[in-house]
């Protein structure tokens, strides 16, 4: 064993490999077996096949520490695991594109569901990580369906609490990347007999408890009896056992139906059959004359007829004829016969069985429906085909069982593993005998039991237990159990593996038994006694066609498409169905082909007592189980064999690339026996190989790890070369690509900028270019639409001034002036930059009646300070440095500014105020026309127009205009302005009132005053 495992084990914990004892016999195979499970080590090796011994206990050896020491490693490089038997069926699958399956077999309570799960649970892990949200939904929903499934078709047993009453087979299917894409599950035999009858100590189907223990739903599904009460689960007398906790299956069924998709409409119709089915256990038939009789009714709520009524959704007056009478149809003729008490609970008992099988089946499709779904992606791969091709299947079936009172179910459970046994034997002992005869090795030969003589004994056609049982059914109802006992006790009184009172009255089995209904067979597990009691019934599994009919009609559609055939015509001619046992047997013959197709791997489970205790170790028990096994045989083979055999075409092909040797090889071939034996000289390992007819036998593990070790160095260096290029010729590509995209973006940036351009320019083609709405671009045109925007205003003023008349380019050039400092002005924009601005308001004779007089006047100011021209003239009332109020006419020209006043004949002493001295102005932005022109001597001209036009914008576009290459000047527009008086700071308030004329009031502040404006201004 590799000393590099997780946990090295040493000599005091056993042999890991049964092939390495120094004597192969009982004693010493069992005592290595309870060395190794004392000390917690419950796997062992037989080769290539997994022995495990259940330890009744958690062990910590499932996490993920253990799962990555096992992944990519040979089945002998770490110590015995099962982690080490999934590895190895998935390496088959991505090294040689093989499907493989994992037979996992043993007695009941051995641990074989354990082992299905472990290995899914390992797959799940290992897959490629790149995808792994879908991975772990699949792999989830693989999982789950186990809850599922586990509830539905697990019981307890006197052997075991959680019992697989079916077989199941599970195919993983994997796509051309080896990630695990969905899977199907068959199912083989489901155990429906225990839905009618316990034995004692034994229990229903888990899902029945389950439900039971919903005490928030109980009413809804009519439960008001004590679970004890319900005669379908209540024969075994365990309703209620401490160490399974229902209520917790319960919800971990629910959460399980929604991880696979159920719907609430579909999961609530799978507990109303449930709920159905136990209800149909407590009708009551009571006899009417002996061949007739009735159901009888409870006038309350717990009436079981009404509540099957209400949860089938069937008429419940149907249900009470199909139970009672039986419609039959002869020579297109149509009548109905009245059933006795004991046909009526026959076939009540037929019809709750079919039910649950239905149900089950329904669910073992629904699930497989899910897990197959493939996407559209998937669907139109190139590598579709093997999608369904590869696959890893995993078989969990009923172990060998052998009861107090064993029927027929234990017959076809025995069966089963007969068929298991017997292709066991065919792939792993009498094949590879076989083998090495035809390729000429010389070996020892082992002896085996072959059992085949069993399963002829049971599925031969026309001579077996099976036929002769269905021969028996086909005939009238006359023939009995005792009669097909008859004639197996004729057909095979001189089998050696066959017996019976009346073929071996002298037999000991039989001295102590009084009962002639019972026969014999020597499994090769032991010998089980069957009693023929019901054989005929449960091989017939008779329903009548009323119960399809009447499910058929069901008004519930999930109800209703478990029943397919109910639609057919009462007088319509059916064949007659293949029996129970027909259809196993054909099952079990085909998944032996199935399996005998794959790449097998062995789990073989052990139960080591019969008690579930962790420290119990029944060496009788044990020595059984190894004996039925075929262990021991299967050691000698194994140890008298070789470890590995390969074609020498496959043998050259796979390591022809190790580096000592790839140079003497064409690529391809020839791939013979020669070119294989200079591969293991070159090696040195042809002391531990033999060269057969066709194939390389190789002795020992260690020779196949030094191959494979070194065909992976020589890998590395081929991977390395083939990195090298691969990478050159991406890098290419992706430079090739990324010139190309440059090329490409730079023309169509060019293209998109030439666009716009043009959109623009039709877009503006209008003679003025008037546009409401600039138009759309991208995000890499902003700084160019900023120019463009720009460019276009100057352009827009330009082209709309010159078609204004001469003496109207002035005003135009101020109200953009102005515009420019009033954006917080409304009525500028509102109603003053549609005004027609006259300028020297004072020369127009309706707004100045002394006209005459400010012309002479202006005639002589002019003289004086020579000024060009008047720019704009009003009457206004200004403040003074007294905080008194004057009338003064406001002049501007394009040197200063004067105030006149009008009273005296506008005759003028004092000197204007010079333009240079302006470095800001402040406005109000409501419709008052109040002006504070700051100047650079911090004595402020301050004054309000009482005109009924607004006339601030048109001496602010005046001054902007004057002191547009200023880059000191400022305009404020603000509710509060404030200005300089005799170097004083003032803050002027505005305010309306009913007063009669214009007023500016200083206030109690010092530092206010008060514009008091009339309202009727």
């Amino acid at each position: 064993m590799a000393t590099d495992s997780i946990e090295y084990e040493g000599t005091d914990l056993g042999v890991g490999d049964f092939v390495l004892l120094s004597d192969i016999n009982m004693e010493t195979f069992a005592e290595n077996l309870k060395i190794r499970f004392e000390k917690g080590r419950i796997y062992t090796y037989i080769g290539e096949v997994l022995v495990s011994v259940n330890p009744y206990r958690e062990l910590p050896i499932y996490s993920t520490e253990y799962i990555k020491s096992y992944k990519g490693c040979e089945i002998f490089e770490r110590s015995a695991h099962i982690f080490a038997i999934a590895e190895a069926a998935y390496r088959t699958l991505k090294q040689y594109s093989l499907s493989s399956c994992i037979i996992i077999s043993g007695e009941s309570g051995s641990g074989k569901t354990e082992a299905s799960k472990i290995i899914l649970r390992y797959i799940a892990a290992v897959t490629n990580l790149s995808n792994q949200a879908e991975i772990q939904r699949i792999s989830n929903i693989l999982i789950q369906t186990n809850v599922i499934l586990e509830a539905f078709g697990n019981s307890r047993t006197n052997r075991n609490d959680n019992s697989s009453r079916f077989g199941k087979y599970m195919d993983l299917n994997f796509d051309y990347k080896f990630d695990p894409m969905g899977g199907k599950i068959q199912h083989y035999l489901l155990e429906k007999s225990r839905v009618v009858k316990q034995q004692s100590g034994e229990r229903n189907f888990h899902a029945f408890y389950q439900l039971l223990s919903n005490e928030d739903s109980l009413k809804s599904y009519g439960f008001y009896l004590q679970p004890e009460e319900y005669h379908y689960i209540n024969q075994g007398n365990c309703c209620r056992l401490e160490k399974i906790d229902d209520k917790r299956g319960y919800e971990q069924v629910i959460e399980a139906f929604h991880i696979v998709g159920f719907t609430d409409e579909e999961i609530g119709t799978v507990w109303k059959i449930i709920a159905a089915i136990i209800h149909l256990g407590n009708l009551t038939f009571l006899d009417v004359d002996g061949e007739h009789c009735s159901i009888k009714q409870i006038e309350d709520e717990t009436d079981p007829l009404s509540w099957i009524s209400k949860l089938l959704e069937c008429e419940q007056t149907e249900i009470l004829s199909a139970l009672t009478s039986r419609v039959v149809a002869a020579r297109n003729e149509v009548f109905q016969t009245r059933q006795n008490i004991r046909r009526a609970y026959h076939g009540r008992d037929a019809l709750s069985k079919a039910l649950y099988e239905r149900l089950f089946e329904w669910l073992i499709k629904y699930i497989n429906k899910t897990l197959s779904q493939v996407s559209q992606e998937e669907l139109n791969h190139p590598f579709r085909r093997l999608y369904t091709s590869v696959v890893i299947g995993i078989l969990d079936i009923y172990g060998f069982e052998i009861f107090e009172n064993n029927s027929f179910e234990q017959l076809c459970i025995n069966y089963c593993n007969e068929k298991l046994q017997q292709l066991f034997i065919e792939l792993v002992l009498k094949q590879e005998q076989d083998e090495y005869e035809y390729e000429d090795i010389t070996w020892q030969h082992v002896d085996y039991f072959n059992n085949k003589i069993i399963c002829d004994l049971i599925e031969q056609p026309h001579h077996s237990i099976l036929a002769y049982l269905d021969e028996a059914c086909q005939i009238a109802e006359t023939i009995t159990d005792d009669m097909f006992l008859d004639s197996i006790n004729t057909a095979f009184k001189n089998h050696q593996h066959y017996s019976s009172w009346e073929t071996a009255p002298g037999d000991k089995v039989w001295k102590n038994i009084d009962t002639n209904k019972l026969f014999l067979i020597r499994h090769y597990a032991g010998n089980v006694i069957y009693s023929v009691e019901g054989f005929l019934d449960k091989n017939r599994d008779t329903l009548f066609d009323d119960f399809k009919r009447l499910l058929y009609h069901s008004q519930n559609p999930i109800i209703s498409s478990m029943w397919p055939e109910g639609e057919k015509s009462i007088t319509s001619v059916t064949r007659r169905p293949l029996t129970t046992g027909t259809v196993f047997r054909n099952s079990m013959i085909s998944l032996s082909k199935l399996l005998s197709s794959n790449q097998p791997f062995y789990v073989r489970c052990i139960k080591p007592n019969e008690e579930k205790s962790a420290n119990l170790f029944d060496q009788t028990l044990i020595e059984h189980q190894i004996a039925y096994l075929g262990l021991l045989e299967n050691t000698r083979v194994r140890r008298a064999g070789f470890c590995h055999r390969i074609s020498y075409e496959r043998f050259v092909q796979r390591y022809k690339i190790i580096d000592c040797v790839q140079s003497k090889f064409h690529p391809h071939g020839p791939f013979t026996k020669e070119s294989a034996t200079y591969i293991c000289d070159e090696l040195h390992i042809t002391d531990d190989v033999v060269y057969g007819n066709t194939k390389l036998f190789i002795k020992h593990p260690i020779s196949l790890f030094q191959l494979e070790n070194k065909r992976r160095e020589g890998l590395e260096s081929i991977i390395t070369v083939l990195q090298k290029f691969v990478r050159s010729w991406g890098q290419c590509r992706k430079f090739r690509r990324e010139n190309a995209a440059r090329k490409i973006q730079n023309s169509y940036r060019k293209y998109r900028a030439r666009r716009y351009i043009i959109q623009v320019n039709e877009t503006f083609s209008d003679y003025l270019g008037k546009i409401t709405t600039w138009p759309l671009s991208g995000s890499s045109f902003i700084p160019l639409n900023t120019v463009l925007k720009r460019l276009y205003r100057r352009w827009r003023i330009d082209r709309i001034r010159q078609l204004l008349p001469l003496a109207q380019q002035d005003a135009f050039d101020c109200k953009l002036f102005a515009s420019q400092y009033l954006q917080n002005r409304s009525s500028f924009f509102d109603i003053s930059i549609y005004q027609q601005w006259k300028g020297d308001y004072l020369r127009i004779p309706e707004e100045n009646s002394r006209a005459n007089e400010y012309r002479k006047s202006i005639h002589e100011l002019r003289a004086r300070d020579s000024f060009t021209q008047i720019l704009f003239s009003t009457f206004a009332i200004k403040l003074n440095s007294h905080f008194k109020m004057d009338e003064r006419a406001i002049i501007l020209t394009d040197k200063d500014i004067y105030r006149i006043d009008p009273k005296k004949s506008f005759s003028f002493k004092k000197v204007g105020i010079s333009i240079d001295d302006i470095i800001g102005l402040s406005v109000t932005p409501g419709r008052e026309q109040l002006i504070v022109v700051h100047l650079a001597l911090n004595h402020d001209l301050v004054f309000c127009m009482p005109n009924k036009d607004d006339r601030v914008g048109e001496f602010v576009g005046y001054i902007a205009k004057l002191k547009k290459n200023s880059s000191n000047f400022s305009v404020n527009v603000q509710r509060y302005v404030s200005a300089y008086i005799v170097k004083h700071k003032y803050l002027i308030n505005v305010m309306w009132d009913d007063n009669e004329k214009i007023e500016f009031r200083k206030g109690s502040n010092n530092n206010n005053i008060s514009l008091v404006l009339p309202d009727t201004l």
